[in-house]
């Protein structure tokens, strides 16, 4: 996603992440990574619960899927962070937004790992011109 930004400025789009995390935590994550989008944090999922992102059962969130992408993240030399109190089971997902607020693409995750393209985020964009 990060290698994209340049194509989302062109765009013109704004991304954010949305997070559960304290602030202080996301305040934390962002100093380390810097993540060169903008982060909100959402303590209290109200964002999780507008756009319908529902806790996964246990056989989602450790499917397959999800164990091949933590194995590949491994051997890349990626090591998991402990951010405190994590919730493994609090699902994702992906909305497109135009200036408006109106949604025009979402993808809620079925487990972990199914997250679209960064490519199909950016044919969406362009297909509602």
């Amino acid at each position: 996603m990060r290698s994209f930004k340049p194509e989302f400025d062109r765009r013109g789009v704004l991304v954010a992440a949305v997070s559960f995390a304290e602030p202080a935590v996301l305040s934390d994550y962002q100093k380390r990574h810097q993540w060169p989008f903008l982060m909100l944090a959402d303590p209290k999922r109200t964002a999780y619960e507008e756009f319908s992102l529902k806790r996964l059962p246990w056989f989602q969130v450790f499917s397959p899927a999800t164990l091949k992408l933590y194995l590949k993240l491994f051997c890349r030399g990626i090591a998991r962070e402990d951010w405190g109190k994590e919730d493994i089971y609090q699902g994702g997902g992906d909305f497109l937004l135009d200036r408006a607020g109106n949604m025009f693409f979402a993808h809620r995750s079925q487990d972990p790992a199914d997250r679209p393209s960064t490519e199909k985020l950016l044919e969406e964009l362009d297909r509602v011109g």
